[in-house]
């Protein structure tokens, strides 16, 4: 079963990846036209060495010699220009293929949930669009340029060898079923080999960019001896796993050597007897052979040609994968496309438990945040206050119930059409690698300069941009390493705010920040509250007494609501978490 398995998912990967061949169809036939073209001069040429060589040094008719210096100069220079046309229009191919690849995946990665960020790790993604596609890269170009010429040569040549001695041509050709049959089960072993190691190539990855992202915590605690020794075991194994895969390669080569050199003796034991009985003229023999010697250099780049493809074939079922993945959050036909939204959120009785749990984050929350309102909610870690936020933005939908936005199910949206209303901030905020202008104008794409510069003022960010080296056209280095974390904050509610939202989502956005960073950002989200819905996640509760409404959680569910006054008042769960941190 799981050999039928395995026959199904190569004719798949095969079928998938000959679909971008196919593409480039006309360029392909030009390649494949010139190849046919090279392996005819490489025929005719060893089919007339041997006649050659009987007729000018052997009966010495030098008159010949004159034809001769002007037909091979003809036929070197026709063979020059296939090769040529068939190198460049198959590399061509080859990297026009890679370039839609990588743009199909690079799509495609962007269209999945937010559910696919969480069973994959970064540096498993990163490994495929980098790893695996240098590996597609050298099998899309060389093994049709290779495979196919080579293939074409063999053929003409094996027609040359009938031509002259059929019988001996049947001893010859005696290599291929042995060769095939041969490589077939080193391509098993090289397909499963080199699988295993791309896979052991995401883990040395993602354990470099682990140590390097958390080089201060490593040093800090004496870690290194232990990072060291968790990556030396890794890349023990991938070294095990490699050297399979090299030593499947290593023995191909030589086995063609070996089978090549007996056939071969069997050949010249055969033609003696033919020679010596006037059966075969030793000029075509001298032919025979050099057709024969010819042929045996493309069958053995064929069979060099498995390791690539087996290689090829691991590194397209790994980028294959991801392209099979679907989106969890499915957008419905017909999609309602909102002209403008008021900002009204109700949650109905909402339940929600994250694929990879058995536990509920969110159990049967109901509530209503009217336009314009502030609310807020808070809890101890864990209770789903960020989980609120997720939803709201549909990165994923509830297990059940339902959110409605203005009145209307959020599943019935457009995506990007609700999302055109909806800006966020949170803790942890990710700047590009961009000048803070263009970070800025992430927010929105159409925004003028001067809609830019009004939102930088408005989250109390244009004072420090102004003192920025070039102004609004300052690099901020990669995360936005270049300025302090209350200014990425406040680049970040400048972002948020130049979209003119609607629904202001902050996921507390406050809370990795020093006193003095903190009033900063604090003042530049008072700044901003105005006109629009605003739901904020917070854990320092300081940041929330202005709420119009304040939901407290607690293990997944709201356990009270009201205005700062009233949950004190009541003397419950909020008032004791603000009596602890106060």
């Amino acid at each position: 079963m799981n050999l039928l398995k395995m026959g199904e998912r190569n004719r798949v990967l095969m079928r998938s990846l000959f679909a971008y061949l196919i593409e480039h169809k006309k360029r392909l036939a030009f390649a494949v036209f010139s190849m046919l073209v090279l392996a005819a001069i490489r025929g005719i040429i060893v089919y007339i060495l041997g006649p050659l060589i009987q007729t000018i040094f052997i009966d010495k008719n030098y008159s010949m010699l004159r034809e001769l210096y002007i037909a091979l100069p003809a036929l070197f220079l026709i063979r020059f220009a296939a090769e040529y046309s068939n190198n460049y229009t198959m590399n061509y191919i080859g990297q026009k293929i890679v370039q839609r690849i990588r743009e199909n995946l690079f799509s495609h990665i962007h269209a999945l949930s937010m559910e696919f960020y969480w069973r994959k790790r970064s540096s498993d993604v990163m490994s495929r669009v980098i790893n695996d596609l240098n590996n597609i890269q050298s099998t899309v170009q060389f093994i049709p340029l290779y495979g196919i010429r080579d293939v074409m040569t063999v053929l003409s040549l094996t027609f040359v060898l009938f031509y002259i001695n059929w019988k001996l041509a049947l001893i010859g050709a005696f290599i291929l079923p042995v060769t095939s049959l041969a490589l077939k089960k080193l391509g098993k072993k090289m397909r499963r080999s080199s699988k295993e190691s791309q896979e052991l190539v995401s883990d040395i990855s993602h354990k470099f960019q682990e140590s390097l992202q958390g080089i201060a915590v490593v040093k800090a605690f004496n870690y290194e001896k232990r990072a060291i020794e968790k990556f030396s075991a890794t890349n023990d194994v991938y070294f095990s796993k490699m050297m399979r895969y090299l030593r499947a390669t290593s023995i191909s080569g030589p086995l063609m050597e070996l089978l090549g050199s007996m056939i071969l003796l069997a050949v010249i034991y055969a033609a003696s007897g033919y020679i010596f009985s006037g059966q075969l003229k030793p000029a075509m023999f001298f032919s025979f052979i050099a057709a024969f010697f010819t042929a045996y250099m493309p069958l053995k780049n064929i069979s060099n040609l498995n390791s690539k493809l087996q290689m090829g074939l691991a590194s397209w079922d790994r980028i294959y994968q991801i392209l099979e993945e679907k989106p969890v959050v499915i957008e419905s036909p017909g999609a309602f496309r909102p002209e403008k939204i008021e900002g009204e959120i109700e949650f109905r009785a909402v339940s929600y438990k994250y694929p990879t749990s058995n536990d509920w984050v969110l159990k049967d929350i109901s509530l209503k945040i009217r336009a314009n309102e502030i609310a807020a909610f808070v809890g101890p870690s864990g209770c789903g206050k960020s989980t609120i936020i997720q939803l709201l933005l549909r990165f994923f939908d509830p297990v059940s119930g339902a959110i409605l936005i203005d009145g209307r199910d959020l599943r019935d949206y457009d995506l990007k059409a609700y999302r055109q209303y909806v800006s966020l901030v949170t803790q942890d905020n990710i700047l590009f690698d961009d000048t803070v202008y263009n970070n800025i104008l992430v927010g929105n794409q159409s925004a003028s300069h001067s809609e830019v510069e009004q939102a930088a003022i408005a989250a109390d960010a244009n004072a420090f941009i102004t003192q920025m080296p070039n102004g609004y056209q300052t690099g901020i280095g990669e995360r936005g390493v270049k300025v302090s974390g209350g200014q990425r904050q406040r680049l970040a509610i400048a972002r948020a705010i130049v979209r003119r939202p609607r629904i202001l989502l902050l996921d507390e956005a406050t809370s990795n920040l020093d006193t003095a960073s903190e009033q900063a950002v604090q003042n530049a989200i008072e700044n901003v509250l105005g006109d629009k819905t605003v739901v904020m996640v917070a854990h320092r509760l300081s940041t929330v007494r202005n709420a119009d409404k304040i939901f407290v959680l607690k293990n997944g569910s709201i356990v009270e609501q009201g205005s700062h006054e009233d949950l004190i008042q009541a003397q419950g769960e909020y008032k004791k978490l603000y009596s602890a941190q106060s």
